[in-house]
């Protein structure tokens, strides 16, 4: 009787101890994880246009068949998720992306994040917001977390996460923003721990330090946030221009490529650009800074209007825009089709895929005349960084293929000369809580094709130093507006 007791506590203490530890992390049978990930595989291979951009076949397979023997176990579902951003992150394309949803959403949600946001330059790590309870000075560099490096770190989260291209600049860029922000990836990727070992080099000391610092919950890292800095600014202007007539420039900072939404009118754009030209124009502007840095993209059409302003020749930006899939191959899986034939006056090609005739919606295959009337002869220079991304990318690159603009900065987040940016689809798993992101539609544009798979890359490259950051001085502007215009 003893016997059997025993037996029957240490069942139940077992199974207490699984559902305790779900609760924080799931765990999944090899069963469901290789069932999703043929899932997506398939995706991938039959409705991704980009798959095989960086990869042959064999590679693609060889990867897939690696992740499938890691999934040969059963493993807690945060490691499950860590696989599949290994998958997409070797796609290399911007716009596809790995998530998760319900209970792993949640357990993914409620890791404690580390109390820094920071600024990351050639493979180090800064701290520029200490939120910790240590008073760590700003500008400090971290040199390692448990052990970890500060660029097998880095390295580390480019194997889960990647921008268009295989670039660094854009992501490292964006690990000191709000969107793939490097307090909360880290955890996600190295494992949440209740403190964590860090050394770091103090900014005012200059001494290495060592300590503790405990993770913080993300109510936590707001409201020592918001009482310890200004508020952040949730939404910016999508274009602004001024003129400096006393060193004769004008500056036109553009943060997206459109205005308020993807439906709003088709002249919102030309119009604003026809002013600020117009302005140009009358005043004799002979200098012309146009910023692109941290822009997030929007519509090619957008762009391609800018552009007319410096052309002597006509230009249709992109060659072809196309699909792998149609409507009909989305009725074998869905009743929901994406209406891409419709849309898009799909044309099947040769080689089976789908060749987009209408204009209506993709204006980047437009024809775009010179705008003779306030046409800029000046010198223009193009700001760049990691945050220029997706239809900012094709910008930088059209203005650097078609106009004697000089560019400067960092290599671009978005690729130079090609975009799968348009339409995307959601993927979920049938067995685990994770899912896929990915694009349906291709776009090539006029651009030389030995650049097109890569960012766009500065003619001078220029970014700010940790000083910089801490003093708000602009060190990419400042540069020129010294270097490269000429003094009056």
């Amino acid at each position: 009787m003893d016997r059997i007791y025993w037996v029957i506590l240490i069942s139940f203490l077992g199974s207490y101890i699984i559902t305790g530890r779900a609760q924080e992390s799931l765990v999944y049978q090899p069963e469901q994880m290789q069932a999703d990930l043929e899932k997506f595989k398939t995706a991938l291979i039959e409705i991704h246009p980009g798959t095989y951009t960086h990869q042959n076949r064999e590679e693609f397979n060889q990867v897939m068949n690696d992740l499938m023997l890691q999934t040969s176990k059963p493993i807690e579902a945060t490691m499950f998720y860590k696989i599949v951003l290994r998958l997409i992150a070797n796609i290399h394309d911007g716009h596809t992306q790995a998530y998760t949803f319900g209970k792993l959403r949640s357990v993914i949600d409620s890791k404690k994040r580390l109390p820094f946001q920071v600024y990351i330059r050639n493979e180090r790590i800064f701290i520029v917001k200490d939120l910790s309870s240590l008073e760590i000075a700003e500008g400090s560099e971290i040199l390692s977390i448990d052990s970890n490096l500060s660029n097998e770190i880095i390295f580390e989260i480019l194997a889960h996460y990647s921008s268009d291209g295989e670039s660094h600049s854009g992501i490292q860029y964006w690990l000191g923003g709000p969107y793939k922000s490097f307090y909360r990836l880290y955890p996600e990727i190295f494992g949440e721990q209740s403190t964590y070992n860090l050394v770091y080099r103090d900014y005012k000391t200059k001494k290495i330090i060592e300590t503790k610092i405990k993770g913080i919950s993300k109510e936590v890292y707001e409201t020592r946030e918001s009482k310890k800095y200004l508020p952040k600014i949730t939404t910016k202007e999508a274009f602004n221009f001024e003129i400096n007539k006393e060193e004769n420039y004008a500056y036109l900072k553009i943060s997206r490529f459109f205005k308020d939404d993807y439906n709003e009118p088709e002249n919102t754009y030309p119009d604003f650009y026809k002013r600020c030209f117009k302005e140009i124009s009358n005043r004799n502007i002979k200098n012309l800074i146009i910023d692109l840095r941290n822009n997030g993209g929007g519509k090619a059409s957008n762009a391609a209007y800018l552009l007319q302003y410096f052309i002597d020749q006509p230009i249709t930006p992109a060659k072809e825009i196309v699909t792998l899939v149609d409507d009909k191959y989305f009725l074998q899986i869905t009743d929901n089709p994406p209406n891409l034939n419709e849309s898009f006056g799909l044309k099947q090609k040769k080689d089976g895929t789908f060749k987009v005739t209408k204009h209506e919606l993709l204006r980047d295959l437009m024809n775009y005349d010179p705008i003779e009337e306030y046409r800029y002869r000046g010198k223009l220079v193009v700001l760049i960084d990691g945050g220029t991304t997706s239809a900012a990318g094709i910008a930088a690159s059209l203005l650097k293929e078609y106009t004697n603009a000089n560019l400067v900065g960092t290599e671009t987040y978005g690729y130079a000369g090609i975009s799968n940016g348009v339409r995307q689809i959601s993927i979920k798993g049938d067995h685990t809580e994770t899912a896929i992101y990915l694009p349906l539609l291709h776009a090539e544009y006029n651009i030389d094709k030995h650049i097109q798979k890569r960012s766009v890359v500065p003619d001078y490259n220029v970014s700010n130093s940790i000083h910089d950051i801490l003093e708000d001085n602009d060190a990419v502007l400042e540069f020129a507006l010294k270097k490269l215009l000429p003094t009056m």
